[in-house]
């Protein structure tokens, strides 16, 4: 008698474990409106909203690209580019063959170039060759046809992929 009320009440734990379980899960309808959402905020500039968003996103859906390349293009364009990178190789690791992570970690990396080259520029010393070299590099990436490479412009995000 005593093990069958042991069995019992093991059954019941189980059942009450694998209830409480099913409730921290993510119905399919909520992650489709959670991503909605998120587009809606990342359109919008709602950075924070959007980010919060992604990021939930993300835990729910972890092998998603396009959560990791909209969260590598929020990050592009909230001047955080070592996140971006990161959140654009996770895009990558579950689509290798999308073109669009590629592109915009090349943007990334172009502007990350850009601003060592202004930082060098301004620190080096005016008779030193190597500072004309620095203009003259500076001036051919801001001939590149990629918003916000000039120095009179705020530096602006990767341009995100459509």
């Amino acid at each position: 008698m005593i093990a069958s009320r042991m069995v019992m009440s093991g059954l019941a734990l189980l059942l009450l474990v694998a209830a409480s379980g099913c409730s921290t899960t993510t119905p399919q309808g909520d992650i489709y409106d959670m991503r909605r959402q998120a587009q809606v905020a990342y359109a919008a500039e709602e950075d924070q909203r959007s980010e919060a968003l992604f990021l939930g996103l993300a835990r729910a859906a972890p092998n998603d690209p396009e959560t990791w390349f909209y969260l590598g293009n929020l990050y592009a364009r909230t001047n955080r580019p070592v996140q971006a990178i990161e959140a654009y190789e996770k895009s990558l690791m579950l689509k290798s063959v999308d073109p669009r992570p590629w592109h915009n970690i090349g943007v990334v990396r172009i502007r990350q170039a850009w601003a060592a080259f202004i930082q060098a520029e301004a620190l080096g010393d005016p008779n030193d060759p190597l500072r004309g070299k620095l203009h003259e590099l500076i001036s051919a990436m801001e001939k590149l046809p990629l918003d916000g490479l000039s120095r009179t412009a705020k530096p602006a995000a990767a341009e995100a992929s459509k």
